[in-house]
């Protein structure tokens, strides 16, 4: 899928959907990668990957600077998260400002299933002012 949107077209309020799921392939994965333990991840998404996932579904729909600075991030799972589960994803644009001509946006993610909120994510960005910009 090509991003629709742009980062500069971003309004507060503006919630992007999209649906995902995890497969056991993705977290074996994930685990080998990071050399996490899979013995605590027998059925279950691990939150980070969960979080990388849904930033990586909102990079696939948001066309973001390449000179995007990731400031922060929060995640909170509210119950395991199983391989292969569909999971409703909204992010929604919780704040967006200028200041000095760099651009600070915050978004609030989170994950259902079956209407149930199962895991948030809160992501801070900011977008540094265009070289030659105001400093």
């Amino acid at each position: 899928m090509s991003a629709v949107l742009t980062f500069q077209t971003l309004a507060k309020g503006d919630v992007i959907p999209f649906p995902m799921t995890v497969t056991t392939a993705e977290i074996e994965g994930y685990l080998s990668a990071t050399g996490e333990d899979p013995t605590c991840w027998t059925d279950a998404a691990p939150p980070l990957l969960l979080a990388a996932f849904m930033v990586a579904g909102l990079l696939e729909r948001v066309t973001i600077p390449l000179e995007v600075m990731h400031t922060g991030q929060e995640i909170e799972a509210r119950r395991v998260v199983r391989p292969g589960e569909p999971l409703d994803v909204r992010i929604t644009v919780a704040a967006l400002s200028q200041r000095r001509g760099a651009t600070i946006a915050q978004f609030e993610a989170e994950a259902l299933s079956d209407s149930e909120v199962v895991f948030i994510a809160r992501i801070s960005v900011l977008v540094p002012p265009p070289a030659g910009g105001e400093g």
